[in-house]
């Protein structure tokens, strides 16, 4: 494999992409790692990382243990190291394009080389996936992302844009071996009235790293719903930003983590309220035990002329352990008057009379513990609209009541 600190890669690819790759590469020698000190990266155990010790994945190295169950998607896409190996489509669909060809000014206008992982992506990456709608086209199937990371650092890059009036659902496992480096970066646009779902469950391996960062710009009367679950990883970042631009836009964020041994979940977010009457909704979910830990860190902007805008935000983590620890920090950050915010925050265990309520008739300890920590979780489970992906959390919250059941 081949070292980040040295790594010089070449494609068969446009002038303009090689420019913007090299700009990139440029950044990431010039700033190297985030500063520790920095409070954004708090959080993060950069002690833990060096430049030096990264070295480039081999694609297809690992097996791709990947699964997405449910109804025939409209297209299957394969990625191993950040670069695309298969697309499959049953049949051609009218209106649906999924290449390795995005456009110029397009890939990365939403999330360019700002931070020092964002500048990896652009300047490793391999080759961006492309998905594409049409406008006023409705894609019934969902299009399929299958990212298999292998040992070493992988720096998986997408960019959907949906045309006016259009609708698309992706659903998205990332998985991984029990060692790896990830940085992945997802750009969406959302044109007039069109509708995209993301649906996305990581679950690496016990010791990778995953910093994953995705942007979308949602044009007037337009619908972006995302939800992302995180599982897997040893630190595992997600900063998941959305541009209401359009009048009449609307965001919907839901985000579940699970956190065992030493894990830690780093969740970012930013709701940037641009057009009039725009709407936003967010509700994180996090459970810890051992001496894992979660953080949400949420900002809602309100921009001066983004009048009748309503946003909301709601974090919601519960700490299965004495060890275990959850932080929450909400912001608001308003420059307009006619505007609705609002935020909340809980953090704290088990409710001790929810427990007290079922093991008093008759539910085992272990029942009990797992019903409390389902119900918790029960709305991201059918938002992910795919059984192999909500499997994967069930399982998660099985392992945490195992846990609790058997500490009692």
């Amino acid at each position: 494999m081949t070292r980040l600190t040295t790594a010089t890669p070449e494609f068969d690819e446009p002038t303009w992409r090689r420019a913007q790759r090299a700009t990139a590469l440029g950044v990431v020698r010039d700033r190297g790692l985030p500063d520790p000190a920095d409070d954004v990266w708090k959080y993060a155990p950069l002690h833990e990382l060096t430049l030096d010790d990264l070295e480039l994945a081999t694609p297809g190295a690992g097996s791709c243990a990947t699964a997405i169950g449910g109804p025939t998607p409209a297209a299957v896409v394969v990625m191993s190291g950040g670069q695309v190996l298969d697309v499959e489509s049953h049949d051609p669909i009218d209106g649906l394009s999924v290449t390795t060809e995005p456009p110029a000014n397009e890939l990365g206008r939403l999330v360019g080389p700002d931070d020092a992982f964002a500048a990896m992506n652009l300047a490793y990456s391999p080759r961006a996936l492309f998905v594409d709608v049409a406008p006023n086209a409705r894609i019934e199937q969902p299009v399929v992302l299958l990212v298999d990371c292998p040992a070493g650092a992988s720096f998986p890059r997408v960019l959907v844009r949906v045309g006016a009036r259009g609708f698309l659902r992706v659903l998205e496992h990332v998985t991984g071996p029990s060692a790896g480096f990830v940085a992945g970066v997802a750009e969406y646009v959302i044109g007039d009235g069109a509708t995209l779902e993301v649906a996305s469950v990581q679950s690496l391996g016990a010791s990778c790293w995953s910093v994953a960062r995705t942007r979308a710009a949602i044009g007037a009367g337009a619908t972006f719903r995302q939800v992302a679950v995180g599982l897997g990883a040893r630190y595992d970042r997600v900063r998941a930003d959305a541009l209401l631009e359009g009048e009449g836009a609307t965001s919907e964020l839901q985000t579940a983590h699970v956190g065992t041994g030493d894990q830690v979940h780093d969740l970012r977010t930013m709701q940037v309220h641009v057009g009039r009457r725009t709407i936003s909704r967010l509700h994180s979910k996090a459970a810890v035990t051992d001496r894992a830990g979660s953080i949400y860190s949420g900002l809602i902007t309100m921009r001066h002329g983004a009048k009748k805008a309503d946003a909301r935000q709601v974090n919601n983590s519960l700490v299965l352990s004495e060890e275990a620890r959850a932080d929450a920090v909400p912001n608001l950050d308003i420059e307009e008057n006619d505007v609705q915010c609002a935020h909340a925050s809980t953090v704290g265990p088990l409710d001790p009379e929810q427990r007290w309520y079922l093991e008093s008739r008759g539910v085992d300890p272990f029942d009990a513990v797992q019903l409390i920590i389902t119900g918790f979780f029960s709305e991201i489970g059918g938002l992910l609209h795919d059984d192999a992906l909500a499997s994967r959390l069930r399982d998660a919250i099985t392992g945490l009541s195992s846990e609790r059941g058997s500490a009692r």
